[in-house]
């Protein structure tokens, strides 16, 4: 009797078990997809914007560019991250609301929201998504005038993916390779110098001596390395600039082999303030730090300390 008792549990156990497994199998599975559903190769024009700013960057070739609000070289850093973070970005077919009435628990308010516009070659609206936070590690999101709110199922993408002209903007405003150097003509308060290039030598000149610059002079080194990426990821207009507070700390007019020549106005402001002013053009004040300018008013000795570089 116990042997037919044990037969009957373990049938019973093992009905059990297939009806777990067949009611699994069974199961609505969530479906998990982008939220850009569109060919990255189509994106042409990328809107970002919130009741307060706007930016607006677009693909000219293969390269992208800012058009509003300036006109500029798009920051790379910025691209990469949108098409590796956002463009990839993935969430739930489920809905967390279908007809949400109020969107303020989801971060999805007209004043808090950063929407987002993608739109191909001919203008063509891509996708329009609009997301939000409430402070939370991940982001709520809705198709453009839908009550549907999903969750991004990704790590948070609206706290960097705002309509910051800083950030979507090129921090470069000037890149001169050594090779495209001719000379370097520096006058500040306490001296004057020029620095001119032959083949792979430089020679510095001051009124008071001339030599030639050692190979792997460090100070030299930083000076060719500014010119080359020389960054500022601020600046301000004229007209919030007090002009007359202004003192000129440094002018370098730099020589290009092309016969062409730039031109780099340094201004000081109060203890530590610095701006410059590149090629005359006085409607952007560019923000920069001491250092920028401290590479180009050294003295004479440091030029012709022979060393490496680090």
């Amino acid at each position: 009797m116990k042997k037919y008792r044990n037969l009957i549990l373990l049938i019973i156990f093992l009905l059990l078990v297939g009806l777990f497994f067949v009611l699994r199998r069974n199961e609505p599975k969530e479906r998990v997809v982008k939220i850009i559903d569109a060919d990255s190769l189509a994106i042409a024009k990328i809107q970002i914007y919130n009741v307060a700013d706007t930016v607006i960057v677009y693909k000219k070739d293969d390269t992208w560019l800012m058009s509003y609000p300036d006109k500029a070289a798009a920051n790379m850093d910025m691209m990469e991250y949108f098409f590796k973070d956002v463009f990839t970005a993935t969430y739930s077919e489920t809905a967390m609301n279908e007809h949400a009435k109020s969107l303020h628990q989801y971060g999805l308010d007209k004043d808090k929201e950063v929407q987002l516009k993608l739109f191909d070659s001919n203008g063509k609206l891509l996708t329009h998504c609009r997301f939000g936070n409430t402070n939370n590690p991940f982001d709520y999101f809705r198709y453009g005038n839908s009550r549907k709110v999903y969750q991004v199922r990704s790590r948070a993408i609206s706290g960097r993916l705002r309509p910051d002209a800083n950030a979507w903007r090129s921090p470069i405003i000037l890149s001169i390779k050594p090779f495209e150097l001719a000379g370097i003509t520096v006058t500040h308060p306490k001296n004057s110098y020029v620095l001119t290039r032959d083949k792979t030598d430089w020679y510095y000149m001051d009124k008071n001596q001339q030599f030639m610059i050692p190979h792997g002079n460090v100070t030299m080194g930083k000076i060719l390395n500014t010119l080359e990426k020389l960054e500022s990821y601020r600046y301000s207009k004229a007209s919030e600039i007090d002009k007359k507070s202004l003192k000129i700390a440094a002018e370098v007019v730099i020589s290009l082999t092309s016969k062409g020549k730039h031109n780099l106005t340094f201004y000081k402001q109060g203890e530590d303030q610095y701006y410059l002013i590149l090629d005359g053009d006085e409607s952007r004040y560019y923000h920069m730090v001491l250092d920028q300018l401290y590479r180009f008013i050294r003295h004479a000795e440091v030029f012709n300390i022979q060393e490496l570089p680090y």
